[in-house]
């Protein structure tokens, strides 16, 4: 793991700010998402985690708890520079790791296709077949620490 990367909370609204920064560069400008298809209704229901690399925000993610008790792992985001450092896979872990206080024990997440074998490195598993979201093809992928 690179110590480069630093990952909490996101609490302020400096920290809000910097990760829908890395949201919109990644999903809006790089992936063409629609800014209603991005920013959406569960935004302060969420928690956000920021990930920031000598002061400059570069990862992203979000987790949910569901009404189920299921949580839901989404929007998580490393900006194109700073891929290939190993700085999903820590965003990955500290999303996991802020489930296990809370008792959660099945997690979910869409993944697009492509990262399908990434979040089956931590032990998700692919539900069904493929569905468009915002216009890119997904799967569900799903997860069970019981």
């Amino acid at each position: 793991m690179n110590s480069d990367l630093t990952i909490r909370k996101a609490i302020t609204e400096e920290d809000i700010l910097k990760v829908m920064v890395v949201r919109g560069i990644v999903f809006i400008e790089e992936q063409d998402v629609d800014w209603e298809g991005e920013i959406d209704e569960f935004e302060t229901q969420s928690i956000h985690f920021l990930g920031q690399c000598a002061g400059q925000p570069v990862a992203a993610g979000r987790l949910r708890i569901l009404e189920s008790g299921e949580a839901k792992l989404e929007r998580i985001a490393v900006r194109q520079r700073w891929r290939g450092k190993g700085f999903a896979r820590q965003m990955m872990q500290a999303l996991l790791d802020e489930t296990r206080p809370l008792g959660v024990v099945k997690l979910k997440l869409h993944a697009q296709v492509y990262l399908e074998d990434f979040y089956a490195s931590f032990g998700f598993q692919r539900q069904g077949g493929i569905f468009r979201e915002c216009e890119i093809d997904h799967i569900l992928m799903t997860r069970e620490d019981g």
